[in-house]
């Protein structure tokens, strides 16, 4: 089973997301993807970052690991990791999303998201979102 990783990137008192709407529904997910085979987790969201969102990523420290609750990708092992954007231009990404063709549907957009907004926003995966919150309740 694919396994996959994700950037929590906050700069400015805001955090760094992909706004989605698919089949009606509208919500919130980090930037990232699916590791390749023979790909380092770290290494692997480097290159996603730099495809999503056509920057170069730092790769902190792991900040959370859980398995996949949604039905398509029950049990899929998913990284969350805290990043640093260190060059390239945000929105410049030329991944597969961005390109006709592909098996991507709905639309994805680039979004800084005010911290203090978080909890009012659908973050998925509900999980990773509560623990952002909890990490940002107990720094400040």
């Amino acid at each position: 089973m694919p396994t996959r990783v994700r950037a929590i990137i906050i700069q400015d008192q805001k955090i760094l997301l992909i706004k989605r709407k698919k089949d009606g529904l509208v919500y919130w997910v980090l930037p990232g993807g699916q590791v390749e085979n023979g790909e380092v987790n770290e290494f692997a969201l480097r290159r996603e970052c730099q495809e999503e969102l056509g920057v170069q990523v730092k790769v902190k420290e792991l900040l959370h690991e859980m398995f996949s609750q949604k039905l398509e990708t029950l049990g899929q092992s998913e990284y969350f990791f805290n990043g640093e954007i260190i060059g390239g231009t945000l929105g410049s990404g030329t991944g597969p999303e961005w390109q006709r063709g592909f098996h991507y549907t709905g639309t994805y957009k680039i979004e800084w998201v005010e911290l203090k907004n978080l909890a009012e926003i659908d973050l998925k995966p509900m999980e990773i979102k509560k623990i952002i919150l909890n990490k940002l309740a107990n720094e400040g």
